[in-house]
């Protein structure tokens, strides 16, 4: 009797907890510091590597075309906006309840666009991991939907600070629009100014030409596939006059030489 009396007064021990699950515990509502570390590695300054080193999606191929040229302005300002709305969320976190939800649509929307990145460029990573070595980072999308995932489900599952009550699905769908909205828009209207520049350097005279050259100059960066046609003008062109024209419009707008871009694009 006295051996289980003593028993009954000893202290029990707490039963232990397990520990949560990996994707519980990337997708819980506690932030630590290796997570933040992550977020800011591979959702902001992965993704601007990747577009610095491109040798093939959106900037000129290892042997050809880029796979996605067509598409390049309208990723680079969505990943762009995508970026800045990230490193907004790390450092100032949950605030009024509607701009939460709003946040939080917008960045639900860049984990989605990056998962559907990561599959279409799933095949060409695959080879090129075995024939250059390189592929392996055409699988940072997936790495890049995870941060946007998890930092979008925080700012949905965020304490209300202030009033939402029925827009609480409406708003980050609007957010969702709103972040694929503009940056289509914008690339939109950047591919009309090109192309309509692009057409009086090769249709109008001396003087226009030089105009639209000017004015293309800070579009540069993202007329690369349009300005490919001065330099297929130049390569076709007989006269002499003709070539140093287009020569002297491609020098204004790029500060590169067009005989090497000819060159490049003939081999």
């Amino acid at each position: 009797m006295e051996v289980q009396h003593i028993t009954e007064q000893l202290p029990r021990a707490e039963p232990t907890r397990a520990r949560a699950g990996f994707w519980r515990r990337q997708f819980a509502p506690s932030i630590t510091r290796p997570q933040v570390l992550f977020d800011i590695a591979f959702g902001a300054i992965g993704p601007i590597l990747c577009f610095v080193f491109d040798p093939l999606v959106f900037r000129n191929g290892i042997g050809g075309a880029p796979l996605l040229s067509d598409y390049r302005n309208f990723v680079y300002l969505f990943s762009g906006l995508q970026i800045a709305l990230l490193c907004l969320w790390l450092l100032t976190g949950p605030a009024w309840q509607v701009w939460n939800k709003l946040i939080g649509g917008m960045l639900l929307c860049g984990g989605i666009f990056c998962l559907v990145v990561g599959l279409a460029l799933a095949p060409f990573s695959l080879l090129g991991m075995f024939l250059y070595g390189i592929g392996i980072f055409g699988f940072t999308p997936f790495l890049t939907a995870l941060v946007y995932l998890r930092n979008s489900s925080r700012a949905l599952r965020a304490e209300k600070v202030g009033p939402a009550g029925f827009a609480d699905a409406l708003i980050p769908v609007s957010g969702m629009l709103l972040v694929a909205g503009l940056p289509l828009l914008l690339s939109i209207q950047i591919h009309l100014m090109v192309s309509r520049g692009v057409s009086e350097i090769l249709e109008g005279d001396s003087q226009r030409a030089t105009f639209a050259a000017h004015r293309l100059a800070p579009l540069s960066f993202f007329a690369n596939s349009e300005l490919d046609q001065i330099v297929n003008a130049y390569s076709a062109a007989s006269d002499e006059r003709r070539r140093e024209q287009l020569k002297s419009c491609y020098q204004v707008i790029t500060g590169e030489s067009i005989e090497n871009r000819a060159a490049i694009r003939a081999d």
